[in-house]
């Protein structure tokens, strides 16, 4: 399992494209030794993955295999053993996943003294001047303000990010170690997510943060709830067309196919997010099954 964690985090620094979409699986040998095992064994696993790839690719990257990869799949393996619940595995390791993803940064600035987020938006910007060279509508004003965007937003694309990834390797974790014989937590159906009322409300204070904040520190941190909450609201809304879809259509890939053309529209995904709001009160799930409860509207 170490070496296959090796196999995968050195394919995620050498393979373009392909290492990205690798680089998901780094989490997984780690997390299944703990699960069937303990997690002595996995830390054991992490060590000596961290200390090949340090011979192979340097400080940083070892410390992005420890950190960034074995460390989530230690934590999340150990919680998935204790019987927690989807929902508490999934919460849970998002913040180790920020957690992680903060400690990076700084360890980068610390040892190389280099921002690599300030050196990924620098890419971005030197990308998008390219592609305003082409595309006659996108000026030097809309690419600095979305560079300008991008910077404030920071720490709500650092928290989607964390959630995304952790999420993307609780249900790839739970797919492949079920056929290995592996116990994981129930899942509830995509077509029956449901946000808690909570995040209505985190929302609601978002919009007073924004408005009453002006050009304050407060107004940035509304402005980054913000961005958080309409995500998790726009999941929610492809949650509830995905719902309706089911009723009408079989093929998972059509259905798969709908949802990404509405998620690419603009006009459409931002639809989809205040559908979301509005289904947090009126869940119209329920309302379409004459009020017959469906598994997943727990809102607690």
């Amino acid at each position: 399992m170490a070496a296959l964690t090796v196999i995968f985090c050195l394919s995620s620094i050498y393979i373009p494209v392909l290492g990205m979409l690798l680089s998901f699986l780094c989490p997984l040998p780690v997390m299944f030794l703990v699960i069937r095992w303990h997690w002595k064994v996995g830390l054991l696993a992490a060590l000596v993955a961290s200390l090949i790839v340090f011979v192979f690719a340097g400080v940083m990257q070892a410390l992005t295999c420890l950190l960034g990869f074995t460390l989530l799949g230690i934590v999340m393996g150990l919680t998935i053993r204790k019987g927690w619940s989807s929902l508490e595995v999934i919460g849970w390791n998002t913040l180790v996943s920020l957690l992680s993803k903060l400690s990076l940064i700084g360890l980068a600035l610390l040892v190389l003294n280099k921002n690599p987020i300030t050196e990924n938006i620098v890419i971005m910007e030197e990308a998008l001047q390219s592609v305003s060279q082409w595309f006659q509508n996108v000026g030097e004003t809309n690419i600095r303000s979305i560079i300008d965007f991008m910077r404030l937003a920071l720490p709500a694309i650092l928290i989607v990010a964390s959630l995304f990834d952790t999420t993307f390797n609780f249900l790839l974790g739970r797919f492949v170690g079920q056929k290995i014989g592996l116990r994981f937590p129930d899942f509830v159906p995509f077509s029956q997510w449901q946000m808690p009322r909570s995040v209505f409300w985190a929302f609601v204070l978002s919009w007073f943060l924004v408005l009453a904040g002006g050009s304050t520190f407060l107004s940035k941190i509304g402005l980054n709830l913000q961005i958080v909450t309409q995500v998790l609201f726009f999941i929610q809304g492809l949650s509830l067309v995905y719902y309706f879809l089911s009723r009408y259509i079989r093929s998972k890939g059509v259905k798969l196919v709908i949802l990404l053309f509405l998620a690419l529209q603009p006009l459409f995904s931002t639809l989809l997010a205040w559908l979301g709001v509005f289904d947090v009160w009126f869940d119209f799930r329920k309302l379409y099954s004459n009020g017959t409860p469906k598994r997943g509207n727990d809102r607690t």
